[in-house]
């Protein structure tokens, strides 16, 4: 990865995987707003931190989707990292704001701003439309203009 925040990478991740990845979190986030428990927003921002900054081959999500995947038996699907690194980024701050407006009592706020993330996790599981990932090749294709 070359830059912080518009990574550049050569390599390739199984969009499988990703999806499942995306649904277990959807999963997490739903249940924080149904049940108001903080610890389902909390695992859910620190897998995505650990798959934004640390290293996707670390995050537990990934190991159980990556199971589950290899159990299927499906045919991997490759595409670039450096999108879904950049798109858990943009999710990982949801999540960062989610948790902070919870602890500030600011539940509603919250709610919304899992919701949204939410929606968009739902988005890339489900339809395989990553926004993150759109928005990543548009800034990348400006960066390279400039």
């Amino acid at each position: 990865m070359n830059t912080i925040i518009c990574p550049i990478s050569k390599e390739k991740i199984d969009n499988n995987v990703s999806r499942v990845t995306m649904f277990f979190s959807v999963v997490l986030m739903l249940t924080f707003i149904y049940t108001k428990n903080p610890i389902y927003i909390l695992v859910a921002t620190t897998d995505t931190l650990v798959r934004a900054w640390l290293n996707v081959k670390y995050s537990p999500i990934k190991w159980l989707a990556t199971f589950i995947i290899n159990r299927a038996k499906t045919s991997p699907v490759y595409i670039d990292l450096a999108k879904k690194v950049f798109a858990s980024r943009l999710g990982m701050l949801c999540g960062v704001a989610s948790v902070v407006l919870f602890y500030l009592n600011f539940e509603s706020a919250s709610f919304i701003i899992t919701g949204f993330w939410a929606f968009l996790a739902i988005l890339d599981s489900v339809f395989n439309f990553c926004l993150g990932c759109i928005i990543y090749t548009y800034v990348s294709t400006i960066k390279s203009i400039r």
